[in-house]
């Protein structure tokens, strides 16, 4: 019974997260080509730096509360209404800030209105958020699914409207604020069969919530920084339209994130139980897992250098043909960043968390250090470039650490194969560029896992055996 409701969740979530991201695309098409270039810099811009406060308000409480909620007798109200109202109540303080703290930034007057606008929307997502450790032990994340599909569905509406009356900028911000907030409601509401949310004030409760769980919280903020610092240092030293290019392509790559979290979050069960006690399992599930994720890395990144024009065509139109050369490179950081969701939950699963804290905090540096050097010199290309060297050491970084303790590290011998298929499926997209996008990524995948079948380089018993597992 208990295998069911797992298998339902993650395909009714896989399901789910699919449809969002292609909502989501559909929304950054109608934006792109509504907005143009400076004006979704400008959207870019405002997004970026509210993620940043959103972070601040997160407090790492998230990751703590569904750890703590699923021991064996947990105080589910007591845990969850606390951190809720530590939630709230700091999230209002900090996104009260937002607006505050960009008035001292160089930006357009429309673009600190949009900070104001939007604060209310990343408040209402930062208070749900916390309340997701519920659903996930209860396996009821189908809720949290169609929250998430009514929050983006209704955005999509809202923006279709104010594209027709012709509306401003401001209220395509306002759009996204109708979007979380349905999420908002909707998650709260569900959220009331399993628990009755009030406010709770346990100071001494907070106290030692927050003594656990502000390692992670600075973990967090040191990731966030080299995500989206490269946005804000760009509209600080180049024109709006700069941004937009970055940024089409930024969404691009965000949206395949998806995947690895999604696969890496299926296995993690598993390395959490042979990390510590069955090192041999362990490396094995590693190494199955490795080869999987280099399956689809190879052509993620070959197809994507023949066929990238094409996509930011047909997502933004041919004002946003520039990002295609962003996204050129940003696709080798996504590759890398498959590689780094892999080895920083092998950290994790051997508790040595706290270690990633130093590795972001250096990831950090050397973003900041890297954009400044870059981005005025190569502007998009610049920041596309600073991200592929930051992830690129962040990576090297977890692989150091993972040899510290396991004396050995997995094995990148399949990637031959996949190369030499992948190189294959190039040959392909060259001669055939003329036709569609559609085509020719079906096309391409059908040469790709073709020849590999052929040279029996398909990874089916690494697949099978984690699925038995």
């Amino acid at each position: 019974m208990l295998n069911k409701k797992i298998a339902y969740n993650s395909i009714i979530s896989s399901g789910a997260r699919i449809i969002g991201l292609a909502l989501s695309l559909v929304i950054i098409g109608f934006v792109t080509r509504y907005l143009g270039r400076d004006g979704f810099g400008y959207y870019s811009v405002i997004l970026a730096f509210l993620f940043f406060f959103t972070v601040l308000a997160d407090l790492g409480l998230y990751s703590i509360c569904l750890r703590d909620i699923s021991r064996p007798n947990a105080d589910e109200n007591k845990i969850i209404n606390n951190s809720f109202t530590l939630r709230f109540f700091a999230g209002l303080f900090i996104f009260s800030l937002a607006p505050i703290v960009v008035y001292f930034f160089p930006y357009t007057n429309e673009v600190k209105l949009g900070v104001l606008i939007g604060s209310f929307g990343f408040w209402m997502m930062s208070n749900h958020q916390v309340l997701m450790g519920v659903f996930q032990k209860y396996l009821r994340m189908d809720r949290v699914a169609i929250a998430e599909l009514a929050g983006r569905l209704f955005q999509l509406i809202l923006i279709l409207f104010f594209i027709w009356q012709k509306l401003s900028f401001l209220f395509i911000v306002s759009a996204f604020v109708g979007g979380a907030l349905i999420n908002f409601v909707l998650v709260f509401i569900f959220i009331r069969k399993y628990i009755r949310i009030s406010f709770e004030f346990d100071f001494i409760f907070w106290r030692s919530l927050l003594r656990e769980s502000l390692p992670l919280a600075l973990a967090i903020i040191f990731t966030v920084i080299y995500f989206k610092l490269d946005t804000i240092m760009l509209s600080l030293m180049k024109p709006p339209a700069d941004v937009g290019i970055y940024n089409l392509s930024y969404k691009f790559l965000e949206s395949l994130l998806f995947f690895p979290a999604m696969f890496i979050g299926l296995v993690m069960p598993l390395m959490s139980r042979y990390a510590l006690s069955f090192r041999d399992k362990f490396k094995k599930i590693i190494q199955e897992s490795l080869d999987i994720l280099l399956l689809f890395i190879v052509p993620l990144i070959i197809g994507t250098f023949f066929l990238s024009k094409k996509i930011v065509v047909l997502i933004a139109g041919d004002d946003f043909l520039l990002s295609a050369g962003v996204l050129n490179l940003l696709i080798i950081a996504g590759g890398i960043i498959f590689l780094g969701v892999l080895f920083s939950n092998m950290i994790i699963s051997l508790k040595e968390q706290k270690k990633l804290t130093y590795i972001y905090g250096i990831g950090a540096i050397i973003n900041l250090i890297a954009n400044f050097i870059f981005i005025p010199k190569y502007s998009y290309y610049g920041a596309a470039g600073t991200t592929i060297l930051t992830e690129f050491i962040v990576t090297v970084l977890m692989l150091i650490i993972l040899h510290r303790m396991l004396k050995s590290l997995p094995s990148f011998h399949s990637i031959f194969k996949y190369v030499l298929a992948g190189l294959v499926m190039a040959v392909s997209l060259y001669y055939l560029h003329n036709l569609s996008l559609f085509i020719l990524i079906i096309l391409s995948g059908l040469i790709y896992f073709g020849f590999l079948y052929l040279i029996n380089g398909l990874p089916f018993k690494n697949i099978m055996n984690l699925i038995k597992k």
